[in-house]
Parts: structure tokens; sequence; C-alpha cells
């Protein structure tokens, strides 16, 4: 089932500088698809999608992706290729096992132009521009090769203007670098600038905002989360843990990486004003009710547009087991993983909030889980491709390119172009 559409273009050696009017062969198993219709009203009326670089002054023609992702979808002739800018904290830092890595290493594999830029380098003048640097021409053999390469001196690093590509990734973690945090993350601006551009930019700017704390996960049914309370009030922590009864974790609101995180079993009061006060540090405080689950590790389960990815019969989930003398299940303090499946009712958790995060345009997301209760949602750069890799021998980084070329392809059908999120799964 499919559209082809045969256009004349200068990169196909076409006599006119423009695109014509296509000839079109449609199946009738689509023919009434409201896409369907839609893009092909488009095509018909002679519309076309450009855009302009300020820089350069030159018009250039944006064809969506050539790209086998489903028997559903709109097939368009043309250049089969994205250019693809991923904004993470200095592209020095970056290390093969981090799941930018493998998220670019499948772009390139796939025949894409890939792009780093440090969130550092980010710069709006009229336009937003930034130095970049590009992924040398050639076949990488692993993402140590390719990161190498990304950091040697002869890489290729120039100022460009950022609207010029196709799909800006948002992968810097604002908890990390140069006095950054997730209240104040220059990308998630700039990224907007982008989105009014035209760019498809992800995760989205806005919902990242809203996104950007532990507070986000209080807004989702109490019945699919511990029960929590989030204040800066010393008293009220304790009349919270009195009333709750039983253990609990407090932790800072803006906190990341199992910074600043502490185990109150039930009844403890010893050391816990010391605890209140170390926390307070950052702010707003977040006291959770303890998941006893958790003392058996966590699942950590990576999501595109609200679904787990899957790919060569594997769902991109595994359980993070905490080290003997830490409850923190943090793969960066100790802890180990292990294989596992994803039960049936946290499946039913993860399509419990795919709806919040669609609308919020939150793509690519971390949930961690323990008792069927979602400890946390990761919408910062979240990771655990390498380990999923190594535990699975399956390449879920290529699934999850492979979907955003159908979400690029779709919205290319549109002029204007809609907004990203319209399009993903249903």
């Amino acid at each position: 089932m499919m559209v082809r559409a045969a256009l004349d273009s200068p990169e196909s050696g076409g006599s006119s500088p423009l695109p014509r009017k296509p000839n079109l062969v449609l199946e009738p198993a689509i023919a009434q698809t409201e896409i369907t219709r839609l893009a092909l009203k488009r095509l018909w009326d002679g519309q076309e999608r450009r855009s302009r670089s300020m820089a350069q002054g030159v018009a250039c023609w944006l064809w969506p992706v050539q790209s086998e992702v489903g028997p559903d979808c709109l097939w368009l002739d043309g250049p089969s290729v994205m250019r693809v800018l991923f904004v993470v904290n200095h592209p020095k830092s970056l290390r093969p096992t981090y799941t930018t890595a493998y998220l670019a290493m499948a772009a390139k594999r796939r025949g894409h132009q890939v792009a780093f830029i440090s969130v550092d380098d980010l710069a709006h003048e009229r336009e937003v521009t930034g130095r970049v640097v590009k992924l040398a021409p050639g076949k990488y053999v692993d993402t140590s090769a390719m990161v190498a390469s990304l950091k040697a001196s002869q890489a290729v690093r120039e100022e460009v203007p950022l609207a010029g590509f196709d799909v800006v990734l948002l992968r810097n973690n604002p908890h990390l670098g140069d006095g950054h945090s997730a209240r104040v993350n220059p990308a998630i601006e700039l990224g907007r600038r982008l989105k009014e551009a035209g760019v498809m930019v992800l995760n989205d700017p806005d919902g990242l905002r809203r996104a950007g704390s532990k507070m986000y996960l209080a807004g989702f049914p109490t019945a699919i989360r511990p029960r929590t309370l989030i204040t800066c009030s010393p008293n009220r922590v304790r009349a919270f843990l009195r009333e709750l009864d039983g253990a609990a974790v407090i932790k800072p609101l803006y906190g990341f990486g199992g910074r600043n995180v502490f185990f109150v079993g039930r009844g403890e009061t010893a050391n816990l004003a010391q605890i209140i006060s170390t926390v307070r540090t950052n702010g707003y405080i977040i006291v959770q009710e303890y998941v006893a689950a958790a003392a058996r590790g966590d699942k950590r389960v990576l999501l595109l547009a609200g679904v787990p990815i899957e790919a060569g019969g594997r769902v991109a989930v595994y359980r993070r087991l905490h080290a003997s003398d830490d409850m923190r299940n943090n793969m960066h303090l100790g802890a180990s993983r292990r294989a596992c499946r994803l039960t049936r009712d946290e499946c039913e958790l993860c399509e419990t909030i795919r709806p919040r995060l669609i609308a919020d345009g939150l793509y690519l997301v971390g949930l961690d889980i323990a008792g069927n209760k979602i400890l946390e949602i990761n919408v910062f750069a979240p990771g655990g491709l390498h380990n999923m890799h190594e535990l699975y021998g399956v390449d879920l980084a290529d699934a999850a390119i492979a979907d955003l070329e159908k979400k690029f392809k779709l919205r290319g059908a549109y002029h204007p172009p809609v907004p990203p999120r319209m399009f993903m799964r249903g």
C-alpha cells in the first residue's frame, strides 16, 4: 500500500528549476485516509515546501525522506537524507556508551548527515546559529570509532545557521556543565526559536520546560506513582512522614543522578533535620513514598511517543540492581544490570501516560518503574541503549531513527509543517 510521487527537481536532473505536479499512483487501500487526502491535495495544487537561509540568501528545497517505515505511509521520491543535529553538553565529553552516540551512529549508518553542537556554542542574533562539528563521510565500525573521529583535530567545524537542519535533538543534560540547570537551560529557549522556524525539535522545548523537574510526575494519576509531597517547609516534611507512617525517600526537586537522595525508615527521626537541610540547599524538597519493590531494583524503559521501543523481538527495558551498600539504582553509582521483560501491568503504565507525553511533545523518554509504580520520568537525554544492546544484541537505536524518519516524512507532506507531536503513534 503506497503512494508514489514522481517529481522533477534540480537534484534529479529534471529540466525545471522548480518542482512540477507529480504523477501519482495511489493504491485504493489508503485512498480515503485523511493524511493521504491532504497530502495529495497539497501535491496536486503545486504547493511546495521551502526554507530560506538568511545567511546565504538562497532558497533550498526540502524533500520528505524516502525510507521503508511501514505499509501505510506516504512515499515520495527525492533525496533520502535528513540533516540531523545533536545538541549536547560538549562533543568532547561524548562517550561511546552514551545513548546519544548510539542514536548518531544509527542515523549515520542509515545514510543521514549528522552533526553535533555544544549548548555553549548556540547563539542568536537574527536567527539561531552555532559552531557545529560534522561527522566525516564514510562508515564507522562502532561508536568508539565515531566518537574518536568527532573529537579529532581534523574534524570539520563551522559556523552555520541551525534552521538549515531538518531535525534537532536536544540531548544536553542541563544538570551538568557550566552553570546551566533544568530551570535555566539555553537549549530550550533557542530550541523554541528553531521550532518556530519550522525545524523538527525533539524533545519539544515547551514540553521539556514543563517536565524539567520531578514535579511533572505529580501531575499523573496517583494510582501509578508513589505518594508525594513537594515543599520547602521542614514542618510539612515531618507532618507528611508521620501521616505516611512508612518509609520514604527525600531528594531535591531538581536533582539528578542520585545526588542528595536519602532513605528515611518508618518512624526515623535521627538525622532528619540534617537531611532536610542538605536537600534544601537545592531549593524545593520532594518527599516520596518508598516503594518496597525498589529494594529488588527498578526497570528502565525507553519510550518513543509513549510506546516502548521494540526491535528484533526485544523491548527497550532492563533491570537495574543497586549495590549492596546503596539504595540508589543508578548505573554510574555501581548498580548492575539484568535482562528482563515488560509485564502487562507495566505496559498499561506506559499506555496511561502516553497521551500526556504526546501532548507535551516528549518523543524520547526514559521511565523508571518498580512495583507497578512510575518512580521517575526522564526527559533530558534519557539513556540505556548501550546496556540494552549488550544485554540483548539488538540495535534499538536503529528502530528509533527509523521511527524518526517516518515522523519527518509525514510532516513534510504538509504546508506549513505540522507540529511533530501530531505524527506520534496513535
